[in-house]
């Protein structure tokens, strides 16, 4: 585990099994949260090196419905008692009620990711934690990014490049309009890390520039 911010009040970890997805791990406020879960078969690799965090991990969130973010939620489930928390708006995709809309539909199919069998909802504003759920849509309808002290886990509604931070590819948005409109929001004003599932971690300053495309 690589760690991000480290301060009295939260820790949060990189975790580098999840490389090309990254997932992390944030503790403190009586809480130890997993945001995401990667590809499908990372499960035993997260375990690992969450190593003695596996005990006292109580929750799991999740930004959004693709395969390399819940890949391995039904095996992690499996193995922890942590709760399960998935984006209200997108848990349909999630438990295959809904097919995922283009390309996605496919990647979906090749790619398996089961649904987990116990979860609760989240929606904007909702805290768990020191994280509090915030609307980001674009990416996918439901998407969630999680606010904590000094830091923005935006799954994949912004991605880092050489140092900066922007919306995701177009072509991989349900909605690529509102993706820019969210990764304006998301940006502006805004200074503290920005924790992305593809590129680095950085922090931005707070300006609406950064939200440039990348």
């Amino acid at each position: 585990m690589r760690v991000i911010v480290d301060t009295d009040a939260v820790q949060v970890h990189l975790l580098e099994a999840t490389r090309g997805s990254y997932a992390y791990l944030i503790d403190g406020g009586g809480r130890t949260v997993l945001c995401d879960t990667g590809f499908p078969g990372r499960a035993q690799a997260l375990l690992s090196e969450l190593e003695d965090a596996v005990r006292r991990l109580s929750d799991i969130v999740i930004t959004h419905y693709d395969v390399d973010h819940v890949g391995s939620l039904k095996a992690l489930e499996e193995r922890i008692p942590a709760r399960i928390w998935l984006p209200a708006d997108d848990a349909p995709y999630i438990l295959r009620e809904r097919p995922r809309p283009g390309l996605k539909r496919l990647i979906a199919a090749v790619t398996k990711a089961p649904p987990p069998a116990h979860w609760a909802p989240l929606r904007d504003g909702d805290r768990i934690g020191l994280l509090t759920a915030v609307r980001s849509p674009g990416h996918t309808p439901g998407h969630l990014a999680f606010r904590g002290p000094g830091f923005l886990l935006v799954g994949d509604a912004l991605v880092t490049h050489h140092g900066r931070a922007g919306p995701s590819p177009a072509v991989l948005a349900w909605n690529p309009e509102l993706m820019r409109e969210t990764a304006t929001r998301l940006l502006s004003g805004y200074s503290g890390w920005i924790l992305p599932a593809h590129g680095e971690p950085v922090q931005v300053g707070g300006t609406a520039e950064a939200a440039a495309k990348p």
